[in-house]
């Protein structure tokens, strides 16, 4: 089975909607992954520069962001690298005011039980 990776660019297409037929294109590799006909993965540095791009580039609001992140990650027939860790991510996010990278690093600590060590007293107070 062919594994394919979308880049950032495909993602934000789909997720805006801005050029109907590059959506379409992503939309049909997301129609042949839910058939099995095709393995998507989706790896960790995308989401982030998905996460970086919709806040800094397009203005959206902290919760658009991760509502668009948490329908990407969400898709069960997509191989999301650290899916788990994303979704506890994306919930700590929503709740602190800390950057997502840090709720991320935070999450992985947690996950792999680890201690975090760092300087930043918003993260320490999670």
């Amino acid at each position: 089975m062919n594994k394919i990776v979308i880049d950032t660019n495909g993602y934000l297409r789909l997720l805006l909607n801005d050029v109907s037929q590059q959506a379409n294109q992503i939309e049909e590799l997301l129609i042949k992954a839910k058939k099995g006909q095709i393995l998507i993965f989706l790896p960790q540095i995308i989401v982030f520069e998905m996460v970086f791009i919709l806040a800094k580039y397009y203005r959206f609001s902290k919760e658009e962001v991760l509502d668009k992140i948490e329908s990407l990650v969400s898709i069960e027939y997509v191989e999301v690298e650290s899916r788990e860790i994303f979704l506890r991510a994306i919930s700590l996010y929503r709740d602190n005011v800390v950057s997502f990278v840090d709720c991320f690093i935070f999450t992985s600590a947690e996950k792999n039980n680890a201690k975090l060590f760092t300087f930043d007293k918003k993260l320490q107070k999670i």
